[in-house]
C-alpha cells in the first residue's frame, strides 16, 4: 500500500524537476521575459495546466530550490539528535541534502541575471518565511521547558532562516564559484558568535 504513494511521489518529483530544467535552459538562451509558460510546458512534455500544479508562476521555477530545501530542513531536523545545538542540527541537515549543484547554480545565476532586485526580494521574503516556519517549529518542540519558548523559538527561526537565504543569495550573486557549503557555514558561526567579529 506504501509503494503507490512514494511511486506517485517520485513521478510528480520527475515531472516538476523535467520543468525545472526546461525552463532553466530556455531563460539562459531566449531569456526569461520571452519565454511563455505554454513553451516550457510544451518542451517538458506536459501540459500547462501540469506546469501549474507544480509552480503557481513562471518566476516560481527560480525559487524551487529553496522550496525544495524548506521541505526536507523540516525531515532533516526532526531526524537529527538532541544532543545537538540547534545550529549544529541545521548545518548537518543541510549538509545532507541531495541537491544538485549545478542546478541550484542555473537558478541561482538566472535569479541574479533575468528577473529584478525587487521581484527577487519578494520572493525572498516568502522563501524565508517558510525556512523560519520550519526553524520555530523546530526550535519550540526541541526547546519546549524554556521560559518565554515561543518568543526564543521567533527570534532563532527568523534569525537563522535569514542567514541561510542570506548565504545562498550572496553564493548567487558572486558567481556560484566558492563553496556553497563554506559560505552556510561562515554565515551560521557569524550568528552563533553574536557578530563578535563587529565588536
Amino acid at each position: 500500500m506504501t509503494a503507490t504513494p512514494n511511486l506517485h511521489e517520485m513521478r510528480r518529483q520527475s515531472t516538476r524537476e523535467a520543468l525545472r530544467r526546461a525552463a532553466l535552459a530556455s531563460f539562459a538562451s531566449r531569456g526569461f521575459s520571452n519565454v511563455t509558460v505554454t513553451e516550457l510546458a510544451r518542451e517538458a512534455g506536459v501540459t500547462e495546466r501540469t506546469f501549474f500544479r507544480h509552480f503557481p508562476t513562471k518566476e516560481a521555477v527560480l525559487f524551487q530550490d529553496y522550496e525544495t530545501q524548506v521541505e526536507w530542513l523540516a525531515d532533516a531536523l526532526a531526524r537529527r539528535p538532541k544532543s545537538e545545538s540547534v545550529f549544529d542540527a541545521v548545518l548537518a541537515g543541510i549538509a545532507g541534502f541531495p541537491y544538485d549543484l549545478e542546478v541550484v547554480r542555473q537558478a541561482a545565476t538566472a535569479r541574479t541575471e533575468l528577473i529584478s532586485a525587487e521581484r527577487i526580494a519578494g520572493h525572498l521574503r516568502v522563501v524565508q518565511s517558510s525556512f523560519a516556519g520550519v526553524l520555530t517549529d523546530f526550535v519550540r518542540m526541541r526547546y519546549a521547558d524554556l521560559p518565554d519558548i515561543d518568543l526564543v523559538a521567533e527570534v532563532a527561526g527568523a534569525a537563522i532562516a535569514a542567514v541561510l537565504v542570506v548565504a545562498v543569495e550572496n553564493w548567487g550573486r558572486n558567481g556560484c564559484v566558492d563553496d556553497l557549503g563554506e559560505i552556510t557555514a561562515a554565515s551560521m558561526m557569524l550568528l552563533r558568535s553574536g557578530f563578535a567579529v563587529l565588536s
